[in-house]
């Protein structure tokens, strides 16, 4: 099922005020469920990003094929530039904050 365009704005907007995917999964419960929102909304939560890092990083450990290796190193680095790009929107929204609240 597809996540109606109205519902998905207030996804993004709960995700960016800092709420969970798994909190908005649970608001959202009767109509969609977790993994349909996770695929759909635009941004996943610095912790989620954190696991799937680490998880690849194990998986790397314990793998022995270079073309596994180089598909997840790839993997790796979308993940950490998503982060990079995220904490800057961040960074910037806390400028305009201290920016509105020291005049």
């Amino acid at each position: 099922m597809t996540i109606s365009k109205h519902d998905l704005e207030k996804m993004t907007d709960l995700l960016e005020k800092g709420s969970t995917i798994a909190y908005i999964a649970k608001k959202f419960n009767k109509k969609y469920d977790y993994w349909e929102i996770y695929r759909e909304v635009p941004d996943h939560s610095f912790l989620g990003k954190k696991r799937s890092i680490s998880n690849r990083l194990k998986k790397l450990e314990k793998d022995e094929l270079k073309v596994h290796r180089t598909q997840l190193i790839n993997e790796i680095r979308g993940i950490l530039d998503d982060l990079y790009k995220t904490s800057k929107k961040n960074f910037k929204k806390l400028i305009d904050i201290g920016e509105i609240i020291f005049k």
